[in-house]
């Protein structure tokens, strides 16, 4: 196991590495950007019919800004984009970011209230994890690396932080990583199966075409988008197949129940974990589409025509592969755990509660 933890560590540590050198690669630039915040404190109506808001800058200085036809309110305070060379300022957005760390605040002290230390350890994971994410995986990505090779690195990384850190270095964290990490490869596979036969552009949308226009290396955007239903299938993974292993552990402290006995009956829990996590990770989905899916239901498509469009075809896929992943998350983790680590899992068991005996199942 020692030697496993070595290798993952390796990995791990291999994509700061490359980001900082894809980091490094970029050529400097000099901006004569700025962005500065101001409170509004008059709207007005010039002679041309358009709303004026006459802002106060933070130094002091008053201004008008054009929002674009945006409505904001007096004592909203917002962000601007200031063209030095220029003397412009551009609206950009309202100030949002207080109801951002309101809510963030309400879920770190919920998170910690009521999960305790595992809470604070979870915590950790997370912003491991997110770290991973912008100051590796983004640049990497963004520098033209292959986007699912690094996004299978990126996925060990975040399954052993998120697992292990959380749940400490035993063999019911370990199976649980081989369970969860198992059903991502299959997932790549699915995903590399659909993209080969449906002849996909990655052109889904105006950021993705913004993306590639804005970027100094060429990007595959398919494989980009490969590699954002690989990162939502990440997710979802590791609550149920600790849990997989969790009901193991707690099966083989019946000495009358055989490996074949334990798999049957901890696979039926399993189910029941499956049918309330793939309704979640779907309407997660819908959730944050439903817009689309209003806009799609006033169009007058045969629906054969509505779910071949690429931008709908993703979202689909990405679901279902998701719910695939989660599946067979449940049978690879529960066969681990009961014929491969059972008398580990067992042991495992057995040092979290003194009373416990020494049993050994054939």
């Amino acid at each position: 196991m020692r030697k496993l933890l070595i290798i993952i560590c390796l990995l791990f540590s291999s994509i700061g590495v490359y980001a900082q050198e894809a980091a490094n690669s970029q050529p400097e630039e000099i901006y004569t950007t700025s962005y500065v915040s101001g409170t509004v404190i008059e709207k007005e109506i010039n002679e041309n019919g358009f709303v004026n808001y006459r802002t106060r800058l933070r130094d002091g200085r008053i201004i008008d800004v054009d929002t674009y036809g945006e409505v904001i309110e007096e004592g909203d305070s917002i962000y601007l984009e200031h063209l030095e060379d220029l003397g412009e300022y551009n609206f950009i957005t309202v100030n949002r970011s207080t109801s951002v760390i309101l809510l963030l605040i309400l879920f770190v002290g919920s998170i910690i209230v009521l999960a305790k230390k595992k809470g604070l350890r979870s915590l950790g994971s997370l912003i491991i994890s997110m770290a991973l994410l912008f100051f590796g995986l983004v640049p990497l990505l963004l520098s033209g690396v292959d986007p699912v090779l690094v996004t299978i690195l990126f996925g060990l990384g975040v399954l052993f932080v998120s697992i292990f850190v959380t749940h400490g270095f035993n063999y019911q964290s370990l199976v649980s990583f081989l369970g969860s990490f198992g059903s991502v490869l299959l997932a790549i596979v699915l995903i590399a199966l659909v993209s080969e036969y449906s002849s996909l552009t990655g052109l889904i949308n105006d950021e993705i075409q913004f993306l590639s226009f804005e970027s100094e290396k060429v990007l595959n955007l398919t494989r980009i988008i490969s590699a954002s239903i690989i990162i939502g299938v990440l997710g979802v993974l590791d609550d149920i197949t600790i849990t997989q292993v969790a009901v193991v552990r707690e099966l083989s402290s019946d000495t009358t129940l055989t490996r074949s006995h334990i798999f049957t009956k901890a696979l039926r829990v399993g189910r029941d974990h499956i049918s309330s996590l793939v309704n979640t990770l779907v309407f997660a989905y819908v959730g944050a589409t439903l817009p689309m899916i209003m806009f799609i239901t006033l169009l007058d498509i045969p629906f054969y025509i509505l779910i071949s469009q690429e931008f709908i075809f993703i979202e689909i896929i990405r679901s279902l592969i998701g719910a695939i992943a989660l599946t067979l998350a449940v049978p690879l983790t529960t066969w681990l755990a009961t014929h491969v680590f059972l008398g580990h899992i067992h042991r495992d068991a057995c040092t979290l509660d003194s009373a416990c005996a020494h049993h050994h199942h054939h």
